[in-house]
């Protein structure tokens, strides 16, 4: 058990590393038990503005969703509507990669754990792009695995979209809604619920660092990427609601067999000899205790949730502000705590080991160029048509069936910077994407390697 002494040093080492990196808002819950012996907001939902954070406060919780889309699964698995070795394609027959094998032999636990041999992140941009969940399933049939499948560890949201058919098809009911009926209402989660049903004004505000110095808060709206990857992090919630989520997965509340639990808990893709991944869990053996649980990033939060099963106790944290460790921090050391294990200030270790730099950028040249040869539209089977013009700044792209828009500034050549405008930024809250380069009758598009790492090649459309 926690002593409160524990408690009160949790809560006092939380409070100043919030501080230190700089976190505008923040929720934290723990959990012992099926009890909530600690639950507590800190700082502002907005910053600079006088609203305080509550246990109640809604967040986006991002990935941490994902545990909730296999435990989606794992009700069926528990009811008998299907098995995890199943083919996908057996119950989805217009489920279709680009290699037929894979096609044939991807089962509903390749879904879900990581192993797909895909680049990771694999077509993430898509969803803040502004293209749907269809786009992006359609897109999945044109890229090609970089390793072997079911041999590498590599994290790739895109695999939970067909999650969402999956539920659909054998239930009759959309993912959101089976999950609250089967998930959220059985467990009293009453105010969690899908991103979509929520109004933003209900949602705390979400935070970036500036690009360069990483030194200034800036609000950021949430993104398009919870509404087209709803199954991979579209839930919002709050720490209270959380709790009884940790204390489920602690083995109190019911709702799952014994059996669908313990599948969940075990590594099914291996990612170094003491971390792996479970259904939708992340699993950590490198403490004296096994530990599971997710974290969740999206342009504007960042979060994390643990449980410790053989000490029957778990913590919440959620924050506001993308650019930061906090959440990793607070956690490393309740578990230090609840294990009994020597104090290691994991703040400064973060901040020495994770310097924050600005990043390197290539410059525009500022030479003249004969913009008018780049004009016109493109198109791949991925991204459909893609629209290059003059502007302001030097060229703009748009693309998607939202018109997202980005700018390209020359550097050299014929190659651009891209540089994506308002909700279409990258996903953890930065413009800068990556490059453009043109060709006789061609365009690549090549993100950085800090972001995607993806390249799309375009060709000059003809109607």
């Amino acid at each position: 058990m926690l002593s409160s002494q524990s408690l009160t040093e949790i809560d006092s080492y939380c409070q100043r590393v919030l501080e230190e990196w700089r976190v505008p808002g923040a929720a934290v819950a723990i959990i012992q038990g099926k009890e909530v012996v600690f639950q507590k907001g800190y700082g502002t939902q907005k910053h600079g503005e006088n609203i305080p954070v509550t246990a109640e406060t809604l967040f986006p919780i991002a990935s941490i969703t994902k545990s909730f889309a296999a435990t989606s699964l794992a009700l069926l698995v528990d009811a008998g509507k299907l098995k995890w070795d199943d083919r996908v394609s057996e119950h989805l027959p217009g489920f279709k990669l680009r290699d037929p094998w894979m096609t044939r032999e991807f089962q509903i636990i390749d879904l879900i754990c990581h192993r797909s041999g895909f680049r990771a992140e694999s077509l993430d941009q898509m969803g803040i792009w502004g293209y749907s969940r269809q786009d992006i399933q359609r897109g999945f049939q044109h890229i090609e695995p970089v390793t072997s499948f079911r041999t590498t560890y590599a994290y790739v949201n895109g695999l939970y979209l067909w999650v969402e058919d999956l539920i659909q098809t054998i239930t009759g009911q959309k993912w959101s809604d089976f999950v609250k009926d089967n998930i959220l209402i059985p467990l009293g989660m009453e105010n969690t619920d899908a991103i979509d049903a929520v109004p933003q004004s209900g949602l705390i505000h979400g935070h970036i660092l500036d690009e360069e110095t990483r030194s200034h808060l800036i609000s950021r709206q949430f993104s398009s990427f919870p509404l087209a990857f709803l199954a991979a992090g579209g839930l919002v919630s709050s720490v209270q609601d959380l709790s009884k989520w940790v204390a489920m997965h602690l083995g109190h509340l019911g709702l799952l067999s014994k059996e669908s639990r313990q599948f969940l808990h075990s590594p099914k893709t291996q990612m170094e000899s003491f971390f792996s991944y479970g259904g939708g869990l992340r699993i950590y053996d490198d403490r004296p205790c096994r530990v599971l649980g997710h974290g969740g990033l999206i342009a504007g939060v960042r979060h994390q949730f643990l449980c410790v099963p053989e000490r029957d106790a778990g913590i919440v944290i959620l924050t506001n502000l993308t650019h930061s460790e906090a959440p990793v921090v607070v956690g490393q050391y309740f578990l230090d705590q609840v294990m009994g294990l020597p104090f290691k200030d994991h703040s400064q270790l973060l901040k020495e080991t994770n310097p924050v730099v600005p990043k390197s950028r290539p410059k525009p040249s500022g030479q003249k160029v004969d913009l008018s040869v780049f004009k016109g539209v493109y198109h791949s089977p991925i991204l459909g048509k893609v629209i290059i013009e003059e502007g302001a700044a030097d060229l703009v792209m748009t693309l998607g069936p939202k018109q997202a828009k980005a700018e390209l500034k020359h550097i050299q050549g014929w190659e651009f910077q891209i540089y994506f405008l308002g909700e279409a930024g990258a996903l953890h809250g930065e413009g800068h994407w990556g490059t453009a380069t043109f060709g006789k009758d061609d365009l690549i598009l090549k993100g950085y390697k800090n972001f995607e790492d993806e390249t799309f090649t375009l060709k000059i459309y003809s109607a």
